[in-house]
């Protein structure tokens, strides 16, 4: 039991593949598009309360919330194939490979909540817990970008301590905190696309220069 955690943490520190990683992100961009494109348009209809009165109208808007919400789950779940792609970007073994797992395991609280919330409709299970509860769960991508930033940015790596280490972490996850509460729905599944296309670019200029040989490269 050991030798095989061990194992398959090992397998999680190393960086995935150019193919791998490309494949992870075109996977996050179409569970963010689904998840706040698709499922808003197809599931937000308004409701006729000339015609739809009483139990019919609740559950028609039950209906819809449900749908909503887990149209959420599955754009924040699609942040769990975007960070592998980012780890394949950028090519570097997690050090140490507990806080990538750590990225991984913070990136599920939000799904996992919202799912809690779909199955506790009319109710909820979320609105006792007190007001800060939305923005505790909009933290956790910021904290799970901070903590896969200590394990796999250069910068981080290099840090020449603990301390400056916490810095850089702390920065890139304030900033994706930042752009994913300005620039929501849209900005995570750009990004994705964007690391889609960084990746394929890179893979298309590998083979280019193994080609050409010494001549294509610089």
């Amino acid at each position: 039991m050991t030798g095989s955690s061990s194992s398959s943490l090992d397998g999680l520190a190393g960086p995935p593949s150019r193919v791998t990683g490309l494949v992870a992100a075109l996977t996050a961009t179409a569970m963010m598009l689904i998840g706040v494109v698709l499922v808003p348009t197809l599931f937000i209809t308004p409701v006729d309360t000339s015609q739809v009165e009483g139990l019919e109208q609740l559950v028609s808007y039950e209906s819809n919330d449900r749908a909503l919400l887990l149209g959420n789950v599955l754009a924040f779940l699609g942040f769990v194939p975007l960070l592998t792609a980012v780890h394949a970007l950028i090519g570097r073994r997690a050090q140490p490979v507990g806080l990538l797992l750590g990225a991984y395991l913070v990136l599920l609280i939000r799904p996992l909540a919202l799912v809690a919330e779909a199955i506790a409709l009319p109710g909820s299970v979320l609105l006792p817990l007190g007001p800060l509860v939305p923005w505790v769960l909009l933290a956790t991508t910021g904290v799970a970008a901070a903590l896969a930033a200590a394990a796999v940015l250069p910068l981080a790596q290099n840090a020449v301590s603990p301390g400056r280490r916490a810095v850089v972490a702390g920065g890139v996850g304030l900033l994706v905190a930042l752009a994913l509460f300005s620039f929501a729905p849209y900005i995570a599944p750009l990004s994705a696309l964007g690391v889609a296309v960084a990746l394929w670019m890179r893979a298309g200029g590998s083979g280019a220069d193994r080609a050409n040989g010494p001549a294509g490269q610089s």
